[in-house]
């Protein structure tokens, strides 16, 4: 029986050691694909990998060398990786797994960080979140993706032209650009929420109703999975920062501040979610309020002309009225009056 087990539970790693690569999320049938690139201020190169091996030479090389995995749901490949550039099983452990808290741990002789990156599908407008996974040393930088495709191809770009900084600066730096990018999606993602709740607040106030409920509630989630993901991202950043030189701190120090500031926008969506919630409680009570008294008014209207109408209903021969030529009009009449008097009353009394 093959060491390496492919599950999506959590708990399917019960009782398993590091030793053994159990892949923790959807479960996936596409094959890992990686592709590396080498850059110096002089060359750069890329390279699609399919054997493993072809990674040795760049382990000690004085290049920057960045390997893109994309898929971790091949324990034999994950495995295989760690082996060549000498990573820690637990580590491996923690990339195969999509439900890892996003963190930063510092080794002897690489950074582990692991985050979350968030888009939100524009048919569907849910949030989908991703497991990004970068293992950090001067000369190299490990990246592994759940599923093909990112939004690092400005990135790679600028490594091919030479522009920038990335070609003169190591592996850290380059890490940088990639946090930047994931980061500055998730300033996209919070800008889409403010005008979600702008589009919920004019749905609140005009006409409410269970659909505004469910999409305000719908929001709620997507904020408290926005929240969760971003939180520990703060701390990590922050202990990259205390970690590195000053020269590519400084750069980090931007990532934290941007991170700061979407944490304030985030608490202001949560207080705008319950001051909608409040809101939208309120409009309801209101409009439950003027049915009520719509109504109690018609009710109040008929009690007067239930009793007329039931005392010539009742069946004595001794009725003076019921032999009257005009009695029929003259009671319709009478009825007719006092609902106008009734109802000017009310108008008069603002109850209308």
């Amino acid at each position: 029986m093959s060491p390496f087990i492919e599950e999506t539970q959590r708990s399917a790693k019960s009782g398993v050691g590091p030793e053994v690569l159990i892949h923790i999320g959807d479960r996936k049938d596409s094959p890992v694909k990686v592709k590396l690139i080498d850059y110096d201020n002089s060359a750069m190169k890329e390279i699609e990998i399919a054997d493993l091996h072809q990674c040795a030479p760049f382990v000690d090389s004085e290049t920057v060398t960045w390997v893109d995995i994309d898929g971790i749901h091949d324990a034999s490949i994950i495995e295989s990786v760690g082996k060549e550039f000498g990573i820690h099983m637990l580590v491996l452990e923690d990339i195969m797994n999509s439900t890892s808290r996003p963190k930063i741990e510092i080794f002897d002789d690489y950074v582990f960080i692991t985050l979350k990156m968030l888009e939100r599908d524009k048919q569907s407008n849910t949030l989908n979140i991703e497991q990004l996974s970068l293992i950090v040393a001067p000369k190299y930088l490990l990246m592994f993706q759940e599923r093909p495709g990112d939004s690092f191809n400005s990135i790679r770009e600028r490594i091919k032209t030479a522009k920038g900084k990335v070609r003169s600066k190591n592996a850290y730096y380059l890490a940088y650009m990639i946090l930047d990018v994931v980061i500055d999606n998730y300033i996209i993602v919070s800008e889409q929420f403010a005008r979600q709740l702008e589009r919920i607040e004019a749905m609140v106030v005009r006409k409410p109703n269970e659909r505004t409920m469910h999409h305000l509630l719908g929001v709620r989630k997507d904020l408290l999975d926005f929240k969760r993901n971003i939180d520990p991202l703060k701390e990590a950043i922050n202990t990259m920062i205390r970690e590195l030189d000053d020269d590519i701190a400084k750069y980090y120090r931007d990532l934290y501040d941007h991170i700061i500031f979407e944490s304030e926008n985030l608490a202001m969506y949560r207080e705008t979610i319950v001051n909608l919630l409040d809101l939208y409680h309120s409009n309801l009570s209101m409009k439950m309020n003027q049915v009520m008294k719509v109504l109690t008014i018609i009710t109040t209207i008929f009690v007067p002309l239930t009793f007329i109408v039931g005392v010539y209903g009742m069946n004595f021969d001794n009725m003076p009225e019921l032999r009257t030529k005009n009695g029929y009009f003259a009671v319709m009449g009478f009825m007719f009056v006092i609902v106008c008097g009734m109802l000017i009353y009310f108008r008069k009394k603002r109850w209308l």
